[in-house]
């Protein structure tokens, strides 16, 4: 049977009291909504929705960075969730398949969980709703149930009675539904309850009129977290940099600091990496085996070499990739580099917009001068060269293989394989300097 997600994204997030709408927040370096986006398209459905509000021009643009081109749908009037999917389905005319509800601001769900949610939805019971059992239940609706796996009704927390609160199996929110069901009963929501919207949780209760069954799938708690504040968010956070951790020591890479240690969504690390306390690592980041990044580096966009060491105290920024067996040191900033295998920057030192090729070492406080205030530009650097340290390399420029720059040198003109280039003013002593300096105290 085809399936369709469709993803929830239309809330305005007035509690996260920022101007971003909620779901383009960050978590692990990716928007909110990325998560559920990602997960989702792992079950390859024919359809894939978003349902978004008047943020729509904000979450297209943030689209743009990822691959994957979902259906956008405006819900113009936020009237809850029942009428989201009411759109939705409006959306999907024709189609007869099965409609999975997600959210954009529940990132945790996984794929293996929305796969039992799917098998569970049969001809016997044409609605599961996925459920979890928690000791605080807080603002969750509760799921409220016929018998082990039937649910009578739904009941949000603003409408729950006295002595319901104590019950401790939660409605996620997600659910799974028949099209041709979901539309009949959909269909029938009203908003006579406390926040006068059409909730999509009273279909549970539509369907146990209409004799039609209705199951409960029970997933982890950690899996419904949902972020509607601030405070959500950075224990969300929280919660994936501990999955992170874990999955990072399961695959044999060592961590000396777990909890110093940050990771991004889309981190790539090889087994037999080091990583040292007070790590940072952004988007787009892969370690090959072997590599020790040191302590308080930060990391993004870059590709780490074999058996390389980086840091302490390093920023390896975006388009820069380092070979094996290379070593970036203690306050190093590159940023768009190719540095191939041997090569060395051990300190106090600044890379842009460079090729750099093996066995070559930059010496401390060089500068590759690449911007010009309008324009960057290129510094090439062929092999077994040698940089001499406080040189200022202005761009664009080529030093050459097996060649050198002399200790304080300006150098804006390319240097020749084998070659020393120097340009620095001739040294000039004055005798008894000092003493006359002292007379005049």
């Amino acid at each position: 049977m085809e399936v369709a997600i469709v993803i929830l994204a239309a809330g305005k997030g007035t509690r996260m009291k920022s101007s971003r709408p909620k779901i383009l927040h960050d978590l692990g370096g990716f928007p909110l909504y990325y998560h559920t986006l990602n997960t989702s398209q792992k079950l390859q459905p024919d359809r894939h929705l978003m349902i978004t509000g008047d943020d729509k021009k904000q979450i297209l643009t943030s689209l743009d960075r990822f691959d994957y081109d979902p259906e956008i749908v405006v819900q113009e009037q936020q009237l809850g969730t029942g009428h989201a999917v009411k759109c939705a389905l409006d959306h999907l005319s024709g189609f007869d398949g099965m409609v999975v509800v997600l959210y954009g601001d529940t990132p945790f769900v996984r794929k293996e969980t929305l796969v039992r949610l799917i098998a569970k939805t049969t001809k016997s019971k044409p609605i599961s709703f996925l459920g979890f059992q928690t000791q605080n239940p807080g603002n969750y609706g509760r799921l409220i149930l016929d018998d082990e796996e039937t649910i009578a009704r739904i009941i949000e927390h603003k409408d729950l009675q006295p002595g319901e609160e104590a019950i401790t199996l939660c409605n996620s929110g997600i659910v799974c539904g028949k099209s041709g069901i979901l539309r009949h009963l959909v269909a029938q929501l009203d908003t006579r309850n406390a926040s006068g919207e059409y909730y999509l949780t009273d279909i549970a209760e539509l369907a146990k009129r209409g004799n039609l069954g209705c199951s409960v799938t029970i997933c982890a708690e950690e899996e419904t977290i949902g972020i509607n504040t601030q405070e959500d968010l950075a224990l969300a956070e929280g919660v994936f940099q501990q999955n992170k951790r874990r999955e990072m020591l399961e695959n044999g890479v060592s961590l000396q600091s777990p909890e110093t240690t940050f990771f991004s969504l889309d981190t790539d690390i090889h087994n037999d990496v080091v990583i040292e306390p007070n790590v940072f690592i952004g988007t787009g980041v892969k370690i090959k085996s072997g590599a020790r990044i040191r302590a308080f580096t930060y990391l993004e966009g870059c590709i780490i070499g074999e058996n390389s060491v980086i840091g302490p105290f390093t920023r390896v920024r975006e388009g820069t990739t380092i070979g094996e067996n290379c070593h970036i040191g203690n306050f190093v900033e590159i940023k768009m580099a190719d540095i191939k295998a041997g090569t060395k920057a051990s300190h106090l030192t600044y890379i842009g917009d460079a090729e750099i090729g093996e066995n070559t070492n930059i010496g401390a406080g060089t500068i590759f001068c690449n911007y010009d205030g309008i324009h960057k530009h290129k510094t090439m650097i062929g092999n077994d060269s040698f940089i001499g340290s406080n040189t200022l390399l202005i761009s664009p420029i080529k030093v050459g293989n097996n060649a050198m720059t002399a200790a304080g040198s300006v150098i804006n003109k390319n240097v020749p394989d084998g070659a020393l280039g120097i340009s620095r003013s001739k040294q000039k002593n004055i005798e008894g300097f000092t003493k006359i300096r002292q007379s005049r105290k």
